[in-house]
């Protein structure tokens, strides 16, 4: 006696298989239209244990670390914090510093999505003029946040110095940095809309 499951199986081998690939000329090609883009979901961790470029002091005193150590602790703590990653900007070449500092964290997004725009209309009358391609990103609905953290400020230098140290030691007693504003983030954040990217030439 023949199971269905064989008998599917036979009449399937038994059928012959034509699959082959065809070039499509000008005209077919032509009349086609596509639409791509990019749907991205994911969890990042940004030095959520600390970065490689110091390692963590056994005080939160900075005249007692070396010149590989640094904290990332508040003035006065009892203990010392890792710290985060840092990203510098110098918008004049004989200015100062902007600072993203002790940036760690996880935060995690769905739904980040990438693709070309066309704008031939809107824009106050500008987009029919403009008539080009953009790149268009739309925001995820929702970004969680676990243990995020960032500090904004303005230093002399790009890199981070520890000025309680004699020049010996590795410091450098010139360093200045004020931080403007911290930040510390835990939970959601909802999203709505799109950025959109205008070429130049």
């Amino acid at each position: 006696m023949i199971s269905k499951l064989g008998l599917i199986v036979a009449v399937a081998l038994a059928l012959p298989a034509h699959a082959e690939m065809q070039a499509l000329d000008d005209a077919t090609l032509s009349s086609m239209n596509g639409q791509g883009g990019v749907y991205l979901s994911g969890e990042l961790s940004i030095n959520k244990d600390g970065g490689v470029l110091w390692s963590k002091p056994a005080s939160n005193v900075p005249s007692t670390w070396t010149a590989g150590q640094r904290s990332c602790a508040t003035a006065g703590a009892s203990t010392a914090e890792n710290c985060g990653m840092r990203m510098a900007i110098r918008s004049e070449a004989a200015g100062g510093w902007y600072v993203l500092d002790n940036l760690k964290g996880v935060f995690s997004f769905e739904g980040l999505t990438l693709r070309t725009r066309t704008i031939n209309s809107g824009f106050n009358g500008d987009g029919a003029t403009f008539n080009q391609d953009v790149l268009e990103f739309g925001l995820p609905k929702e970004v969680k946040f676990k243990e995020g953290s960032f500090a904004f400020g303005v230093a002399n230098q790009g890199g981070w110095q520890n000025k309680a140290l004699s020049v010996a030691n590795g410091g450098d007693p010139t360093y200045q940095q004020t931080n403007i504003f911290s930040a510390k983030i835990d939970g959601s954040i909802r999203m709505q809309g799109n950025v959109l990217i205008f070429p130049q030439n």
